[in-house]
């Protein structure tokens, strides 16, 4: 009896196994994967015997100015600073004024060397109506940043132009004045009433009236110089306006015709008047 029952479980456990077996899919190994091998080499250049090493001014001597060029001053700047007015051309009065949007500005440059002196940013309709006006005023003891005007200046732009004008390397950041003529008489005078780097202002022939004179109060009591003509009915009331209700030094010429630089041919005068005020206000 007992052997009976051994044999069945022998049969028990076979027909197990076999059952297990038949449900087991037979294994495949996988591909053998390729290994990689090393490839020679090419041969490796020699070092040349000696190396020449050549310097901004001897890989663009004849091409001044162009991007890319090296420049002691430029390369000194911190990092997102105004650059001062660039040289485009052989004759270093030839400048342009890149904006913090990329525009750029043409103008001259009027005054150069040590000891530093006050810097003037004047903004002009025309700028070679200015040159005769302008090298007297460095004559006088300035450093003349002349820039082309255009429509499409803004007042926020003033910052940046203010800034590359303390960026030239003789002028004294302490001792800075806006000049402008007609609408860029107006820009001037909104950039140094919003600006405290500027410390006055010369406008000529200013025109928008209303716009100004809301910006007396952040204008402060900073020196003002005004002139207009009385046949410029425009400028006139404006420049009357300002001169009434300003609330620092004032000196307005009125003259009998022209407008902006017409003025300064008009009245060779007022140069004298010009520079002498401004000689007092940043100088004296």
């Amino acid at each position: 009896m007992t052997a009976m029952r051994a044999g069945r479980g022998r049969h028990v456990v076979c027909i197990l196994l076999l059952s297990m077996l038949a449900g087991c899919g037979v294994l495949i190994p996988a591909p053998p994967t390729a290994a990689p091998t090393a490839s020679p080499l090419p041969p490796r250049p020699l070092p040349s015997p000696t190396a020449r090493l050549l310097s901004s001014d001897e890989l663009y001597r004849d091409e001044p100015g162009l991007v890319g060029r090296t420049d002691p001053q430029f390369a000194s700047l911190p990092v997102d600073a105004a650059l001062p007015p660039v040289p485009i051309g052989p004759a270093a009065r030839q400048i342009k004024v890149v904006l913090d949007d990329g525009a750029v500005l043409l103008g001259e440059r009027f005054g150069f060397g040590q000891p530093r002196r006050p810097g003037l940013l004047l903004l002009a309709q025309d700028v070679s109506s200015w040159t005769q006006t302008a090298q007297r005023l460095s004559d006088e003891g300035f450093i003349v940043i002349a820039l082309q005007f255009h429509d499409w200046l803004q007042t926020r732009h003033m910052e940046t132009l203010l800034f590359s004008l303390m960026a030239v390397d003789s002028v004294n950041a302490d001792r800075l004045a806006i000049i402008g003529e007609a609408q860029a008489a107006d820009l001037a005078y909104l950039g140094c009433a919003v600006n405290e780097l500027c410390d006055a202002a010369a406008l000529f022939s200013p025109l928008s009236r209303d716009t100004l004179l809301n910006m007396l109060t952040r204008y402060g009591d900073r020196p003002l110089w005004l002139a207009a003509a009385q046949n410029d009915e425009e400028a006139f009331q404006t420049a009357s306006l300002l001169s009434q209700n300003a609330a620092g030094a004032v000196e307005f010429h009125q003259s009998s015709s022209g407008r902006g630089a017409e003025l300064l041919h008009a009245e060779p005068e007022l140069v004298d008047a010009l520079v002498s005020w401004l000689v007092l206000r940043l100088i004296n």
